[in-house]
C-alpha cells in the first residue's frame, strides 16, 4: 500500500493509534528546565513518518495535536499555530523517512528540517503571536536550545529507526 492511498487498513489505524498515544505520553515527560527541556514526542512523530509517509503522518500529527488539546490541555491552551506545526512536522518526517534507507545523514537532515522550519521558525511566530514578545526576543534564547535538540534528537532518533528497521517490525502489514 502506498502514502498516498486513501484506504486506511485497520492495522494501519491501529498503530497509528498506539503511535498518537506514545506521541501524546511522551509530549508530557521531558526533563530539565523551562530553558532547555528535552522532550521525547519527537521520536512517535518519527516512527508515523517512517511507517505511515507524509500525507499519513500529516494526518496523524494533527489528530495527536487536537485529542492531546482535548484530553491534556496545556497551560496555553489551544492555538490553530501549533497544529499547523504539527502538519508540516508530519510532511517532513513521512517525505524525509518513509521507504528510504535509515541513515545519519538522512535523520540529521530530517532533524535539521523539522528543528529549523517547525521548532525555530513557526514556533517561534506562534509564540510570538500570541504573547506579542518580539519575534527576535523570543529567537535568539531558543536557538542555542534548539542547537542542543538538533544534536540529541538526531542521535536518538537514528538509533530508534535503525533498530526498527533491523527488526521484524520495520514494515506495518
Amino acid at each position: 500500500m502506498n502514502s498516498r492511498s486513501t484506504v486506511i487498513s485497520v492495522q494501519e489505524v491501529t498503530w497509528m493509534a498506539l503511535l498518537i498515544a506514545l506521541q501524546m505520553v511522551l509530549s508530557k515527560l521531558s526533563v530539565g528546565s523551562n530553558t532547555l527541556k528535552v522532550g521525547f514526542s519527537f521520536i512517535a512523530i518519527g516512527l508515523l513518518g517512517y511507517y505511515f509517509g507524509p500525507f499519513k503522518a500529516a494526518i496523524a500529527n494533527v489528530l495527536a495535536d487536537v485529542i492531546s488539546n482535548l484530553v491534556m490541555p496545556s497551560s496555553g491552551g489551544f492555538f490553530i499555530g501549533f497544529t499547523f506545526s504539527a502538519l508540516v512536522a508530519g510532511v517532513i518526517y513521512g517525505y524525509m523517512l518513509y521507504n528510504h534507507k535509515v541513515t545519519v545523514v538522512r535523520t540529521l537532515i530530517t532533524v535539521l528540517l523539522i528543528t529549523v522550519i517547525v521548532n525555530t521558525g513557526l514556533n517561534t511566530l506562534w509564540i510570538h503571536m500570541m504573547t506579542n514578545l518580539p519575534y527576535m526576543t523570543l529567537l535568539v534564547p531558543r536557538l542555542a536550545k534548539e542547537a542542543f535538540s538538533l544534536v540529541y534528537q538526531t542521535g536518538l532518533l537514528y538509533i530508534v529507526l535503525k533498530w526498527i528497521d533491523n527488526s521484524k517490525f520495520n514494515k506495518i502489514g
